[in-house]
């Protein structure tokens, strides 16, 4: 499956992805960001990353962001992925030098599209560290609703940092797509 907006390619993952996901995970002021990544962030965090998403569950979506115009160039990760039998987590994260150009919004409607009018996908939950409020905003604009404040590992930092829990159901994404429609 292949997504495109505007100005992205949200397209599968690759073995060369490797290299561009390391350089961009690597940044600490992206991976900060990120519960699951560590810092720093090697080529071989990338392979086994890039194997463990052709063993994840098949409803997982986990596709690299692209410009069209460049369509072999990684410039991010997003997706939806099973975290447990019927949960899916929604996340992302962009180099640094592409921050600004709201292209996150861009590939995050695009891909939570694709979970609820595509994949059939009931919900999707969330999060974003508090010290993060930008991907609270687009979080937010999409109709991610708060659920709570949880602490959460965050294997960058070495520590516990506070998060924002979020959800948005197939039925508030429906009512919120109607009423843009109006």
């Amino acid at each position: 499956m292949e997504l495109t907006t505007r100005r992205l390619l949200l397209r599968p993952l690759r073995d060369e992805d490797a290299h561009a996901i390391a350089l961009g995970a690597n940044n600490l002021n992206v991976s900060r960001n990120l519960t699951r990544v560590k810092h720093p962030y090697t080529i071989e965090d990338a392979r086994e990353f890039l194997a463990s998403t052709l063993n994840s569950d098949s409803r997982s979506r986990v596709r690299a962001i692209t410009f069209k115009c460049a369509p072999e160039e990684l410039i991010g990760i997003i997706s939806y992925e099973v975290m447990a039998s019927v949960q899916f987590e929604f996340g992302y994260w962009l180099n640094e030098s592409c921050w600004g150009m709201r292209l996150m919004s861009e590939a995050a409607g695009a891909m939570v599209h694709h979970a609820f009018a595509v994949d059939g996908v009931a919900a999707l939950n969330a999060g974003y560290h508090t010290d993060n409020p930008n991907s609270g905003r687009i979080l937010h604009r999409l109709g991610f609703a708060d659920t709570g404040t949880v602490k959460e590992e965050c294997l960058a930092q070495g520590k516990a940092v506070d998060c924002m829990r979020l959800r948005l159901t197939y039925e508030n994404w429906l009512v919120q797509k109607e009423s843009r429609a109006a």
